[in-house]
């Protein structure tokens, strides 16, 4: 009885890893590479001073990843200011544009401001930046690594992400990032 437990565990696991292995391949893009989706597609673009591209994914989604020295650290462009701090700029220079700000009282906190929340951990050794928003569907989601090496050109940079995935596509992407691997 108990070999026979055993075996019906092995087989599930065994069964388990070739129906994941399916469901799954491994992308190589030279500097980097993880597991991701099988049906995820690479489009190569010309980047003069780095390794940059669009993946593709089932839903038709845009993944983008830059691998060089000027890749974007996925930053929310969202200026939020206190009306007192406005009240201040406004005195200074009244001609200033604040169209673009997001004016707060007193009472309001930031962070209800900020589509996406950021945590730090480590993958493959470097300290990185995961991004994914507070909606599905609104926000960015991915990773971003200031620095994974330093070449002539200067600090080499990695991100990789997307913007307002849908659900499946968000998640296989924080998947994949937990598989990534650069070449040292």
């Amino acid at each position: 009885m108990k070999y026979s437990f055993l075996l019906i565990f092995a087989s599930y696991i065994l069964l388990s890893c070739s129906e994941n292995s399916q469901k799954t391949k491994f992308m190589d893009f030279r500097s980097f590479a993880f597991q991701a989706p099988k049906d995820w597609s690479k489009l190569k673009m010309d980047a003069y001073d780095s390794n940059a591209g669009i993946i593709v994914t089932k839903n038709n989604d845009s993944i983008f990843y830059d691998y060089g020295p000027y890749s974007y650290s996925l930053e929310e462009n969202v200026t939020i200011i206190s009306r007192k701090d406005v009240n201040e700029l406004l005195t200074v220079n009244p001609k200033a544009d604040t169209t673009e700000f997001i004016i707060i009282d007193k009472n309001s906190n930031r962070e209800d401001f900020v589509k996406s929340k950021i945590t730090y951990k480590k993958i493959d050794g470097y300290r990185a930046k995961i991004v994914e928003p507070k909606q599905v569907g609104k926000g960015m989601t991915g990773i971003y690594i200031d620095s994974l090496k330093t070449e002539s050109i200067g600090k080499i940079r990695f991100n990789l992400y997307g913007t307002n995935l849908e659900k499946e596509s968000q998640i296989e992407l924080l998947q994949a990032i937990q598989t990534l691997q650069f070449r040292k």
